[in-house]
């Protein structure tokens, strides 16, 4: 069974990082089609100019404005009227090389909108695959547990402690990292949920960014993505309130508490619990704030 939760942990995790990304792009897209319309606003304006000049040129005819001027006795009423057409003439070409760059620009940003939304296309059928997938392994997953422990709430845990243990404390802290471990310590008991980041339900890297959201620091539902961010600690100057990281493949983490201990959401049955972080192979610790 363990082996089982140890080749579907990263999936999850995957998916996770798939949701994340998904929602990004969702994000620059959302801000792509605001941009898109004031640059429509600004090119029907250019060409709203433009073509009520061209419309007066037509009406009056090319003659008219030649035989005004023509017939103008004073040189100086002349040369007014040539600095006149000359200007008009150089308004007309600003007015269409502003059309021409309002709508260069709004097909650069319509390309760019259309690569966004083909990733997020792909990426969306990716989410709904591994969402089915991963579902039906969790399923599985449970069901072996089950048939093991007679329910999933019997699943034991090796090295945890119970959620009233004075481990999960966050004394001997300060800022950040207090109020990381404190947010964190405050959920044991809650139950590991796929895909969840709280308040009533967890998986691993959803009470990492829960817990860090409460301290003001952003992080990402993800144990990849959280581990591309924050700074790398030695294992020897990792503090309370560093996040963990196990694994090759990086999927799974939780808060440290120091004397080699953590708190963490474990896997589908079982609860968020203080755990030995001895018992899974370490790959690093991180710091963020």
């Amino acid at each position: 069974m363990d082996e089982k939760w140890a080749e579907l942990e990263p999936t999850i995790e995957e998916y996770n990082k798939v949701h994340n990304d998904l929602k990004a792009n969702q994000k620059k897209r959302s801000e792509l089609e605001a941009k898109m319309k004031p640059l429509n606003d600004q090119m029907k304006a250019a060409v709203d100019k433009v073509g009520v000049m061209a419309n007066r040129s037509y009406r009056a005819g090319p003659a008219s404005g030649l035989n005004s001027i023509l017939q103008t006795s004073s040189p100086t009423a002349l040369t007014d009227q040539l600095i006149y057409l000359d200007r008009l003439a150089e308004g007309e070409r600003q007015d269409i090389e502003a059309v021409t760059a309002a709508r260069s620009e709004m097909d650069k940003q319509k390309a760019a909108l259309d690569k966004v939304v083909s990733e997020q296309e792909k990426r969306d059928k990716e989410l709904a695959d591994k969402k089915t997938q991963v579902e039906k392994e969790l399923d599985e997953l449970e069901k072996l547990q089950e048939e093991a422990y007679g329910s999933v709430a019997n699943v034991p845990s090796s090295g945890s402690t119970s959620p009233s243990d004075g481990n999960c404390s966050s004394s001997g802290a300060s800022g950040v990292a207090a109020t990381v471990v404190a947010t964190a310590c405050a959920q044991l008991g809650k139950p590991y949920v796929f895909g969840a980041a709280g308040p009533g339900s967890f998986d691993c890297s959803g009470l990492v960014a829960f817990s860090y959201a409460a301290a003001g620091i952003s992080l990402p539902h993800s144990t990849v993505s959280q581990w591309n961010m924050g700074t790398s600690i030695p294992a020897d100057q990792a503090q309370k309130g560093d996040v963990v990281f196990f694994n090759s493949s990086l999927s799974h983490d939780g808060i440290y508490l120091g004397n080699g201990m953590m708190v963490h959401a474990p896997q589908p049955g079982m609860s968020v619990e203080v755990l030995r972080i001895d018992v899974m192979p370490v790959v690093g610790f991180r710091r963020y704030g």
